[in-house]
């Protein structure tokens, strides 16, 4: 099942050693950065896209004179594979997450061979952050985030968890039954995961904007971080229609009805609480935006906005004009909102419309700490681009996704995808469609049967990329994982020995 969690992915990585000069002075403290990821975001889901919406403070930062909005950006269609991305460098099918989420209760995640960025910026003397979804694996202590390069974790494991409640269902095929149990987690450094039962009726946006605002100086909490509690009567909530409620009570969209004023002009039921959502997740990051003003941070922050990839229609989300969704390697599924905003460091904002995939961040943010670096693992440095609008580096390619139920790869103007586009397709195994993006951003053509000569050479870059697969590391859920053995809780060390 498919569901939407906006509320976010925030990654704050903090310098706090200034770089000594030859003659002993502190030179210029190198740029914080706070990387926010929105969790299934579609690609027409914020207000200068769709006017019915409410997003004031990302617009504000969106059109700043000091932002870099980047017009092709994309991700995987997934979380797990977006995230992992993210965190490595590597394309998924590189690390062996191509094939789907890791679930609650499921003995896997990243291979530790690949070293997270978090790990490689503790290494330039960065205090690292993370606060909301992991989703990267959590069985055992070798996959948690303190133990992946953070000083510092609050969130949880999963792909969701309830809004207010902080919870979340797990089918178990073999119980024949939903597995029920709390998935919020603090660590405070090498793999110390505490459960935080405390937090049961404030709203998500809430509880995690306050442990990030700690995460920043450890001195106060702005008075705006009041907790919304969830009282019926000032709660707004849709339950999809294609989801059976006694089996999954938290797939649902939630937000308090303060937030309902917001959107009155959204007609879709679904889509007014999702615009509630929206402007929720809107207003903590421009709460985050004033803390950094007021505690001195803000000159010298890079603030990243971006989602981990497309959105689900039938929970609300738009993608529009884009073909598809949320795990599908179409546009929709896969091209986001990206900007990067910072005062002192990009110098020249407006559009930056070359070719930009998650795999970059990696070295961008590498570079971003001074790092003299033209590349890692499968990304390129695009920092100097971001920052000056002049590329030092260009990206003409990128894989959407290799995986045996169907690939997608991008040359230039042209999309080759083969088999299928997403995982409720099967009939699609053989087919091969090309796509010109250049002029057909709606994939609206397929003109495979008029370009032999492209499909072929697409064809054969495929086939040489899949030289390099992983092996998939999803494996079945395990009761071993159960919340029932940890007090009700999503908790870890219980997978390879670990119980």
């Amino acid at each position: 099942m498919k569901r939407t969690t906006l509320p976010i992915f925030l990654l704050l990585l903090l310098h706090y050693y200034g770089i000594a000069d030859v003659d002993g002075q502190t030179a210029t403290q190198k740029p914080n950065v706070l990387f926010i990821m929105a969790d299934d975001l579609g690609f027409n889901d914020l207000d200068w896209k769709d006017s019915t919406l409410h997003t004031p403070n990302l617009r504000n930062l969106a059109f700043h004179k000091n932002t870099a909005l980047m017009t092709n950006s994309y991700v995987n269609q997934l979380c797990t594979p977006t995230r992992s991305a993210f965190m490595t460098g590597y394309y998924p099918f590189r690390v062996g997450t191509q094939a789907g989420v890791f679930l609650h209760m499921e003995p896997a995640g990243v291979p530790t061979m690949f070293p997270f960025l978090s790990e490689n910026m503790r290494q330039l003397d960065y205090s690292t952050y993370l606060v909301g979804k992991w989703h990267l694996g959590y069985c055992k202590k070798e996959f948690l985030p303190t133990n992946r390069g953070f000083d510092y974790f609050y969130g949880f494991y999963g792909p969701q968890t309830g809004y207010f409640n902080h919870s979340a269902d797990q089918y178990h095929r073999e119980l024949k039954r939903v597995v029920k149990g709390l998935d919020l987690f603090e660590e405070v450094g090498n793999g110390k995961s505490v459960p935080d039962f405390s937090q049961n009726g404030v709203y998500s946006t809430r509880s995690r904007q306050s442990q990030l605002y700690q995460a920043f100086l450890h001195v106060f909490i702005l008075s705006s971080s009041t907790p919304t509690t969830s009282s019926e009567s000032h709660v707004s909530t849709i339950y999809p229609d294609q989801i059976n409620t006694k089996i999954a009570t938290n797939l649902i969209l939630k937000v308090p009805r303060s937030y309902d004023k917001y959107c009155t002009r959204v007609k879709n039921r679904y889509r007014r609480i999702y615009c509630g959502m929206l402007t929720a997740m809107d207003f903590a990051i421009g709460r985050l935006v004033e803390y950094l003003k007021a505690a001195n941070l803000y000159e010298n922050t890079v603030i990243v906005f971006t989602s981990d990839n497309g959105g689900t229609s039938n929970f609300g989300a738009s993608n529009a004009p884009l073909r598809g969704e949320k795990d599908t390697i179409w546009e929709g599924g896969t091209k986001t909102t990206t900007f990067v905003h910072s005062p002192m460091y990009v110098e020249e904002g407006g559009n930056r419309e070359m070719m930009f995939h998650v795999v970059d961040w990696h070295a961008t943010i590498l570079s971003i700490t001074g790092l003299e670096v033209d590349s890692y693992g499968d990304g390129i440095n695009q920092w100097e681009y971001i920052r000056t609008n002049r590329p030092k580096f260009r990206r003409f390619q990128f894989v959407y996704n290799i995986a045996d139920h169907g690939s997608a790869i991008r040359d230039g103007d042209y999309k080759l995808i083969v088999g299928n586009v997403d995982r409720k397709m099967s009939k699609d195994k053989n087919r091969t469609r090309l796509f010109r993006i250049s002029t057909d951003p709606t994939e609206s053509k397929d003109i495979s049967r008029n370009n032999p000569k492209i499909v072929r050479r697409l064809l054969s870059k495929l086939d040489q990329l899949k030289k390099f697969l992983h092996k998939n590391v999803r494996k079945p859920l395990s009761l071993s994982g159960s919340p029932e053995r940890f007090n009700g809780s999503y908790s870890s060390f219980w997978c390879d020995g670990q119980a």
